[in-house]
């Protein structure tokens, strides 16, 4: 924690003591020029209000060494060593006390936002899945041990809080044909799924589509519907248009 320091002479003096004299390594540079290097840091509110932190940061700070490199490069004049040792002082103060601040990570483009909301879709649409079928194999499980319909309607009432006869064969269905393959049910969604795993789908399209969805192709629901029709096989549309026909004609 900081401490507040006075901001008289006697105040910047005692702190330019503390800073050499406590600091790590610092003890023999109480001389000139060292002493007013310091002493301009420390006589910068913005600097002394830094109090302890200031004083350790010294401890980076190898004074004598810092002179003693400056003097090997051949640079420095005698006369203006202080001068210049003085900027060094206070430039490494600063960067211990303020150092820079990582630049902020560049903001995702429109294709990369776009790309992350469809992985956090796609994510959604798997656990929506696998809870489908987790719930299938159960009520799968506890259908195997009630033959009767309407005791096994009131069971899953009782222990799933479900109404919904269809919503439940569907679950069942599903989870029997596909619980144990992942290759299938990780890549698609449960429409597609609840449609091929339907009564209505021939072997012939199970195998078919079963076969792009492992080698990654994209399948949609509607698609496995268009090809039920293309073989004749009626789908609740096609029995309710026939009817509104009928009527039509009649």
């Amino acid at each position: 924690m900081t401490q507040p320091i006075d901001y008289d002479a006697r105040g910047h003096i005692i702190l330019t003591c503390r800073c050499i004299l406590e600091s790590e390594g610092n003890e023999g540079a109480f001389a000139e020029p060292f002493v007013s290097a310091v002493y301009g840091v420390c006589s910068k509110q913005s600097f002394a209000d830094r109090g302890l932190d200031l004083i350790a940061a010294f401890d980076q700070i190898p004074l004598q060494e810092i002179i003693k490199t400056m003097r090997g490069l051949d640079l420095f004049k005698e006369s203006s060593i202080g001068h210049y040792l003085s900027m060094i002082v206070e430039n490494k103060v600063r960067k211990i006390l303020s150092p820079p601040q990582p630049e902020p990570p560049p903001k995702p483009s429109k294709r990369e936002r776009l790309a992350a909301d469809k992985q956090a879709t796609a994510a959604a649409n798997r656990r929506i899945v696998e809870q489908k079928i987790e719930l299938g194999h159960k009520l799968a499980a506890l259908r195997d041990t009630i033959l009767s319909n309407r005791k096994f309607g009131s069971a899953v009432r009782k222990q799933f809080g479900l109404d919904d006869a269809l919503q439940v064969a569907e679950m069942m269905r599903v989870a029997r044909r596909y619980g144990d393959r992942p290759e299938i049910y990780s890549n698609v969604g449960w429409r597609v799924l609840t449609e091929l795993a339907s009564s209505v789908t021939s072997d012939e399209e199970h195998r078919k589509f079963e076969t792009r969805i492992s080698a990654g192709e994209r399948v949609n629901g509607a698609e496995i519907i268009r090809a039920r029709a293309t073989i004749g096989v009626r789908t609740p549309r096609s029995a309710r248009d026939e009817r509104a026909n009928h009527i039509g004609s009649g």
